[in-house]
């Protein structure tokens, strides 16, 4: 666990940080929101040790995160740096060296396997300077695998403007939850809600919200929405909907029917078996339904919901 505690930062005389403390559990995948330039940037580069000349504390497992050999931390970056003119191959050698995997013909085997999994592949011998932003991350990622940190920190990950792409790339994070600590900077829950356990909320430096994602919600008055359209027997399917415990907040309309939830259904493999016998429950019954959408929560909302 990574214990921030009362973390202060100020810079050029501007407060970055004030007062700020939270926890990072082992094996969760926290997500620190900000709408502005709020700090999740400077938490990072603290975690990272890029940042020394802060106030409070910052505990890994008990001792100073500054002991990097007790926290192995590593981050992928959303910007890119131009890197030396060398192939992709050499690249993550030239890593795999700094990381100390000894074993030379076993990393090129890794590495080979890790760029056909990534689809990269074709690039092996190629430059990492003429890889776009998303095969660069794809490459950053086969980077981090080598080094096998215990946490990563994502600084905004899902920029792409491809949405297909970031749902590759969600695919690639998706398997490494439960197996890592995740901690993704951000100015938008798209893609990371799904997978989010914990949310730090920031507002000019200060701690807005900090919790499961769950109890954020909340506080902040939010619920997991479902919108189901339906092609006839709207009443009929609305009486079967008020017999199911798992649901409140049922409002519908010629066809669309909305609802929520329970909040007490807060684990995500428990809220997708109550959503997929709702809509079997439906099926089953006679009910022709024709969508059946989850509402994504917005970022503005938790801020407008708490106050910010």
């Amino acid at each position: 666990m990574i214990e921030l505690k009362n973390i202060k930062l100020n810079i050029s005389n501007i407060d970055i940080l004030n007062d700020v403390s939270f926890n990072i559990l082992d094996n969760s995948v926290t997500c620190i929101l900000d709408n502005k330039k709020s700090g999740k940037s400077s938490i990072f580069k603290i975690l990272t040790g890029v940042y020394k000349n802060y106030y409070g504390e910052v505990i890994c497992d008990g001792q100073d995160i500054n002991d990097l050999k007790k926290c192995k931390i590593d981050i992928l970056h959303e910007t890119r740096e131009k890197d030396a003119d060398i192939t992709v191959n050499e690249y993550l050698k030239f890593y795999a060296s700094i990381y100390n995997v000894a074993n030379e013909e076993e990393i090129d085997q890794y590495i080979e396997n890790m760029l056909r999994k990534y689809s990269l592949i074709s690039y092996k011998y190629t430059s990492i300077n003429v890889l776009d932003n998303e095969n660069y991350k794809l490459l950053e990622l086969i980077r981090i695998s080598i080094n096998d940190p215990d946490v990563i920190l994502f600084d905004n990950l899902f920029s792409s403007d491809n949405a297909d792409f970031n749902e590759r790339l969600l695919e690639y994070i998706k398997k490494l939850v439960n197996h890592k600590t995740l901690v993704f900077a951000s100015r938008s829950l798209n893609y990371i809600e799904e997978i989010a356990t914990h949310l730090v909320i920031l507002e000019t430096g200060s701690l807005v919200a900090y919790g499961k994602k769950e109890e954020v919600y909340k506080r902040a008055e939010l619920s997991n929405k479902i919108e189901i359209e339906v092609l006839d027997k709207i009443q009929e399917a609305v009486d079967i909907l008020k017999t199911n415990e798992n649901i409140a907040n049922i409002t519908y309309t010629d066809k669309i029917i909305s609802f929520s939830i329970v909040s007490n259904i807060t684990y995500s493999e428990e809220r997708n078996r109550v959503e997929a016998n709702i809509l079997k429950e439906l099926v089953d019954k006679g009910i022709d339904v024709y969508s059946f959408k989850k509402q994504r929560v917005r970022f503005e909302q938790l801020f407008g919901r708490l106050g910010v």
